[in-house]
């Protein structure tokens, strides 16, 4: 505090003397009057930069230097004194009231009007208002009387507005340069964001015109040469000058060179006041002046606000509003700045289904933390890209991206995501090419990465697409063109063609599991290609209420008196995340005069075991409205004892995965027969897959198994061929 308070003295005892005789000033009819009184600026400056501190060493440095350059009583030279500092005081804290304690910082920015209003008028209205009420009661010299309201209203008027212009346009005068001789900090970042920016790059052409031809216009306005009579004409050239640089200039740079102007103007007055050196001459001139500051201070403003709104915008369109990751857009112009590079596709196979279990917030909160987890690999000109679903892209260039890219995918599958307590396992493998500045080629490209990236999920490694581009090319253009088959298929539905396979217990009694076929120009397309197409197109409620019309014709026009199911029919798991699918099922049973007791609806185990509300209850609405419920794959890595305990359903059917080396491999019996006695103890039904040997069928009858599915027990064979049981 007591280095703060010396500095300010010691700058007002040298400057505010110094400022008075640097002011603009003019004579009128034998009369000396300010144009600009910059001591009220250079104390306006130190109020911003030093605060209330500020205002001792003024009052002390005021009273030092006036006490020599004015001839007045010491009262007289109190009570002017008191005039400036009073005022300048009063409207500071008027100032901090509205704006709070900040107020002196960011001059350019926030609080503009405000700081305009008390500081720039309210001020100078205050000052000369105390300066007239002085002059009543107190006799000042001839030499400043006038000053104190012993004048004509004319100079009142002038030497209000000199005040005004003080406030308002040459405070930066002081304000900048203070600031960069106190702080070089500030003088080094004042040099770095509002001249190098605008002198030194791609803006450094217009810039330096726009200098030439102010320094030019000042030096024609502001000599005495023989330009006179033409002088005066080419100020308004200047005030378009600054307009233009409105849109160029920072705000403190122009504000800046702003004042420098001004101030040659108003010193060297001689060109623009030619032939007019009168007060109504002078009170225009200055309206002038002060009108065109406060219309650049807010077009300055209002530029720069709309600037920054314009990068928001655009932040905004190249950023993903959910991850906060930059989108596809920002690639596109990311690419433009560097043309080479390697695009890397990273997925998390299992985040799709974990997303539909712990809600989309997991997914965005495990995109966030892998971009995170990767950023610490990246370098400069190298960023993560969001991308619908389960998958970023990672734009790499340099050497040995292959390498890097293996490398993080090695460091995220040992690393877990903590998402409410509860650690997540992502599984991730990658895909990458090099690629170059071609935008139609580029969503080719990232097509074809999905596609190979998803094919990578089995092993977590990481596949190029530049030694495969052949045989991914042709991959991906035949999966849209099964994809247009389908969609083609669903339409016409006759495509679509039941088949069915016998599910039977030792007395070869049971039922049909109904498989589908898609015949197109004669050829057979077996699920295990199109049924992923349908899945990840959302085409599944489509295609299974396809399929259970088409069983349900078969039933209606095939009756039997069996009480016991015919057949079982897949729901596929976002079949069972639609809110009215149940009522549509049933519905269709009703329409076709089937009973539901024929036909088993089987469910994934990924389903049965879901946290998903919706799932459940159809899945609860469907066993109440008469449907034996099957879980297929049972064992693959959902289920447990605890599960199973609370498992609301009626069969259960065991992977094949535990079946096909049951008779080789002694942990599967031991799995199967533990899975046999939790289900009859809950009174479940019990199915084995993929049965392929009578050694199978003999081991899988003796470890309790009721039902046995298989190539031995009977291929699929179409549904129209199939006897009943």
């Amino acid at each position: 505090m007591i280095k703060k308070f010396a500095t300010a003295l010691v700058l007002s005892l040298l400057l505010i003397p110094l400022s008075r005789y640097f002011s603009p000033a003019t004579v009128i009819e034998s009369k000396q009057i300010y144009l600009a009184y910059l001591p009220i600026s250079f104390m306006i400056a130190m109020v911003f930069i030093y605060g209330r501190v500020a205002i001792i060493p003024l009052t002390i440095a005021s009273l030092v230097a006036y006490s020599f350059c004015l001839n007045i009583s010491l009262l007289g030279l109190i009570v002017f004194v008191f005039c400036l500092i009073f005022s300048i005081s009063v409207c500071s804290m008027m100032a901090r009231y509205y704006l709070g304690t900040r107020w002196r910082y960011r001059l350019a920015d926030k609080g503009i009007g405000i700081r305009i209003f008390f500081l720039g008028f309210v001020v100078p209205f205050i000052i000369k208002l105390l300066m007239y009420i002085s002059g009543c009661y107190i006799k000042f010299p001839t030499q400043v009387s006038a000053y104190f309201g012993d004048n004509a209203l004319i100079f009142m008027v002038v030497d209000v507005q000199s005040l005004v212009a003080a406030s308002l346009i040459f405070t930066p005068l002081f304000y900048y340069p203070l600031r960069m001789i106190l702080h070089p900090y500030y003088a080094r970042a004042f040099w770095r964001s509002c001249v190098m920016r605008d002198f030194v790059g791609a803006r450094r052409f217009y810039s330096y015109t726009w200098l030439f031809c102010l320094i030019i216009l000042l030096g024609v306005v502001c000599s005495s040469w023989g330009l006179l009579q033409v002088s005066g004409y080419l100020v308004p050239a200047i005030f378009v000058l600054f307009s233009l640089g409105v849109r160029h200039f920072g705000p403190r740079l122009l504000e800046l060179m702003w004042a420098v102007s001004a101030w040659l103007l108003l010193t060297y007055n001689d060109g623009f006041l030619y032939g007019v050196n009168t007060q109504f001459a002078l009170s225009f001139i200055l309206s002038v002046f002060i009108s065109f500051s406060v219309c650049m201070v807010y077009m300055t403003t209002m530029f720069k606000r709309n600037e920054w709104m314009k990068r928001i915008y655009r932040l905004q369109a190249f950023t993903d509003p959910l991850t906060l990751l930059p989108n596809l857009r920002a690639l596109e112009h990311h690419l433009q700045c560097y043309p080479k590079g390697t695009l890397c596709c990273l997925r998390m196979s299992n985040l799709e289904f974990l997303s539909r279990h712990y809600g989309i917030m997991m997914r965005i909160h495990c995109k966030r933390i892998i971009t995170n987890q990767l950023t610490p690999f990246l370098h400069q000109g190298e960023q993560v890209f969001q991308l619908p679903g389960s998958e970023v892209l990672i734009f790499l260039h340099g050497q040995d991206t292959a390498a890097r890219l293996g490398h993080m995918v090695d460091i995220l599958n040992s690393k877990q995501i903590k998402w409410h307590n509860t650690m997540l396992e992502i599984e991730y493998s990658a895909s990458y090419s090099v690629i170059d500045n071609d935008l139609i080629e580029l969503h080719r490209t990232l097509g074809q990465l999905s596609y190979l990236s998803e094919q990578a999920c089995a092993s977590r490694r990481v596949l190029s697409l530049d030694s495969r581009i052949e045989d991914v090319s042709d991959q991906t253009t035949e999966r849209v063109l099964l994809l247009q088959k389908i969609k083609h298929a669903l339409k016409e539905e006759h495509p679509f063609v039941l088949y069915a396979q016998p599910i039977v217990d030792a007395q070869h009694q049971g039922y049909h599991e109904i498989l589908s076929r898609l015949i197109i120009d004669g050829h057979i397309i077996t699920p295990d290609k199109f049924i992923p197409v349908i899945t990840e197109f959302n085409l599944s409620t489509r295609f299974d209420m396809l399929i259970m019309k088409k069983l349900l014709s078969f039933l209606q026009q095939h009756p039997t008196d069996s009480q016991q199911a015919r057949f079982s029919v897949n729901l596929m798991p976002l079949t069972l995340m639609q809110k009215d699918v149940v009522q549509k099922i049933v519905s269709l049973f009703t329409e076709y005069q089937v009973p539901t007791r024929s036909v088993i609806i089987e469910v994934t185990e990924e389903q049965a075991f879901s946290e998903s509300e919706i799932s459940m209850q159809n899945i609860t609405l469907l066993r109440e409205s008469g449907f034996k419920i099957a879980i297929d794959d049972f064992g693959t890595g959902y289920a447990n004892y605890e599960r199973l305990k609370r498992l609301q359903a009626d069969i259960i059917k065991i992977d094949g995965c535990f079946i096909k080396d049951i008779t080789s491999d002694s942990l599967d019996p031991l799995i199967v027969k533990s899975i046999c006695d939790m289900a009859h103890a809950k009174q479940l039904s019990v199915v084995a897959e993929y049965v392929e040997t009578e050694e199978q069928r003999t081991l899988l009858h003796g470890l309790g198994i009721q039902f046995l599915q298989g190539y031995l027990i009977g291929k699929p064979m179409p549904l129209n061929t199939v006897q009943p049981f």
